[in-house]
């Protein structure tokens, strides 16, 4: 799977010219493995502009619960609005909202219970990768957040270690799929179904860089943020990742 993450980007200009190009050079063989993260504010534009399509669209972040929680969108907004996913956990929400692992899960059981499907963003700080303590951090993090959850087959976790996110600093992807390959095996053995989820990776993935991750047995797709914005940049790394998974 591949997601476009355009964080707090686009209006209504700009977001009908990227679903103008998207649809007329988009694989079609692809396109029910691609999904979007638009802002909140203009979910119901893209929901509209590509209907006929079975491109899936998410929400950025939601609420742990409804309610009196001014500026909140809760999970069932989410869905009641056409959501099919919600990205949970992401490293910005981490350091600029400082949300907890506590917070995390109680938003995956909020997704849940709205049917949306979580997507778990999870990664290391430069600091912490330096330390030797990726696997550590990434454990904690996967553990706090599914504990004691019946997690389902369509369980997503997303890798972005934070030091590689925004700044061209691309570690290698045979590394990459070693953490991977950690990832799922933390989330199996958590699941009480043995569950084993899709992990994408997000940090810099560019039409250069995108082949060499999505060869790796363990990067099942990527969650991508800057590259993301532009429509064209965008369909070069769906092009690389369709043809690399229909071969």
């Amino acid at each position: 799977m591949i997601i476009a993450n355009w964080k707090a980007n686009g209006d209504i200009l700009s977001n009908l010219k990227w679903c103008k190009f998207f649809i007329e050079n988009c694989p079609k063989e692809i396109i029910s493995n691609i999904g979007i993260t638009p802002s909140s504010l203009h979910i119901g534009q893209i929901k509209d502009l590509l209907e006929s399509f079975e491109v899936k669209i998410g929400i950025q972040d939601i609420d742990s619960d409804g309610g009196p929680r001014t500026g909140s969108i809760s999970g069932e907004m989410a869905a009641d609005i056409g959501c099919d996913f919600t990205l949970i956990g992401h490293s910005e929400r981490r350091t600029l909202f400082k949300e907890r692992n506590e917070l995390l899960k109680q938003k995956i059981e909020s997704a849940y219970q709205a049917n949306l499907q979580p997507i778990l963003c999870i990664g290391e700080t430069l600091e912490e990768n330096k330390q030797g303590k990726t696997m550590d951090i990434l454990k904690s993090q996967i553990e706090e957040a599914i504990s004691n959850i019946t997690i389902k087959e369509d369980f997503i976790v997303a890798y972005e270690p934070v030091w590689a996110i925004g700044t061209g600093i691309t570690p290698k992807a045979k590394d990459i799929n070693v953490i991977h390959e950690f990832i799922k095996d933390v989330v199996q053995s958590q699941s009480s179904d043995n569950e084993v989820p899709l992990v994408l990776y997000g940090g810099s993935i560019n039409e250069s860089n995108s082949e060499d991750f999505f060869t790796q047995i363990n990067i099942d797709g990527g969650l991508i943020g800057g590259a993301s914005l532009d429509a064209e940049e965008f369909l070069k790394i769906v092009n690389i990742y369709s043809r690399l998974i229909t071969q």
